[in-house]
């Protein structure tokens, strides 16, 4: 019976390693798919949205605005555009016919718009598009040169947006009805005042209309890829204390003994006293997020002790606002990836769970393949990915995630059985 006992016994293992592996995998996927997506949040968060309270600009009132600030000693930067819903672009050639957003710009689209080519603010007959676009209406993505009409207006084709579908952009009209409702501010960081710039620029032009910091969801979206490492972290962390002071309190039982074992014993407990310190290192190396923290997030006086429940009812109004307005093409390239993250976060929150109850000390050939299955899979995320996995394959301390939770863990394990 014993003997048949224990090879069903070794089965069982077997089965719960290979169910732990899988957790392991499904964890480590959702936390890579979410870096990239808060990779995705920061990539297009750039800068400021100004949304005027009621009405529009007009290009002359728009000029004169942007006029006025270039004279000043540190002139901000400021690109006024609109967007129009369901706007019919045609292939006059090709007699194709398609309706789509066009975003009207005054101003060079670099600071605005990821495409392949930018369209600046004296080519008034050119435009970009979409790929998704371009593809229906000339059957291909290699559009450079070609034609397209809006509105009674011939133009070129001078490049492809990025991250958008459905949309074209081309430069506001002199002349006629205006869209261009929304601000793209972003502040001169050679001035040295301690006032919010956006407020001072605002106030500089009298300029009624809602701010929008679209790097707040930045913020928030390295936070949340941040805290799930953090409490695995604290969770071997203390594991790793609490074997050292075992460790410790075994030292001085031992004093009264014989020096070589008293010598020995407390070389062990300063070199377990030391792991936690590598650990500490080597998380704040691996995990800490890159919240780019700007002057619009610091109190202007030391003794502004108001400055954090001003900035947390900001942040409300400001999403209060988001919500309440039609959500623009900008709009969605932030929030997409942002409730994406936010998606995989919860996931990988979820098969911890999970995970956890099935927690169990590793042996050292689970621990290199769960090291093995990782490199495995941050490689098919970033095929898979395409443009967005760029990033994960150029951050390096990625590759090392699974060696620092799986190592960790196993020597937390190792050092509390000791």
């Amino acid at each position: 019976c014993g003997q048949q006992s224990a090879p069903a016994g070794t089965m069982r293992g077997g089965r719960k390693a290979v169910c732990r592996l899988g957790v392991l995998g499904l964890l480590l996927l959702c936390c890579f798919l979410a870096k990239a997506a808060a990779a995705g949040t920061e990539k297009y968060s750039e800068g400021v949205s100004v949304r005027k309270t009621k009405g529009t600009w007009s290009p002359a009132e728009a000029d004169s605005i942007r006029q006025e600030e270039s004279e000043q000693e540190f002139p901000d930067s400021c690109i006024f555009w609109g967007e129009r819903g369901e706007e019919v672009l045609e292939n006059e050639k090709l007699d194709r016919m398609e309706q789509a957003s066009v975003i009207e710009v005054l101003g060079d689209t670099q600071g605005l718009l990821a495409a392949t080519a930018p369209l600046y603010e004296e080519d008034e007959d050119g435009c970009l598009l979409s790929e998704d676009l371009a593809c229906r209406l000339f059957g291909s993505k290699y559009v450079m040169g070609e034609e397209i009409s809006y509105r009674g207006r011939t133009l070129t084709v001078r490049g492809i947006l990025r991250g958008m579908e459905g949309t074209a952009a081309v430069q506001a009209e002199k002349e006629g009805d205006s869209v261009l409702d929304t601000i793209a501010y972003e502040a001169n960081t050679e001035g040295d005042s301690l006032e919010s710039p956006v407020q001072a620029f605002l106030m500089r032009h009298g300029i009624q209309g809602k701010v929008q910091p679209w790097r707040y969801f930045a913020v928030c979206a390295e936070l949340l890829v941040f805290l799930l490492p953090l409490v695995i972290f604290l969770r071997m962390a203390g594991r790793t204390a609490d074997a050292c002071r075992k460790m410790h309190s075994r030292s001085l039982r031992t004093r009264a003994g014989k020096d070589g074992r008293q010598r020995n014993t407390r070389i062990r407990t300063a070199g377990m006293y030391a792991v936690p310190v590598l650990m500490a290192v080597l998380f704040y190396w691996l995990f800490r997020p890159s919240l780019g923290v700007t002057r619009d997030m610091m109190p202007t006086k030391w003794s502004d002790f108001n400055f954090w429940r001003q900035t947390i009812q900001q942040i409300q109004n400001n999403l209060e606002l988001l919500l309440q307005t039609k959500k623009t093409s900008l709009d969605l390239l932030v929030l997409r990836p942002f409730f994406s993250c936010l998606k995989y976060c919860v996931m990988a929150w979820l098969l911890y769970a999970v995970g956890y109850r099935w927690e169990k000390n590793a042996g050292t050939a689970e621990v290199l393949a769960g090291i093995l299955l990782s490199w495995i899979l941050l490689l098919g995320v970033i095929c898979f990915l395409g443009d967005s996995g760029l990033y994960l394959a150029g951050e390096k301390r990625i590759w090392f995630w699974a060696c620092f939770w799986l190592t960790g863990g196993y020597a937390a394990d190792r050092m509390h059985a000791f």
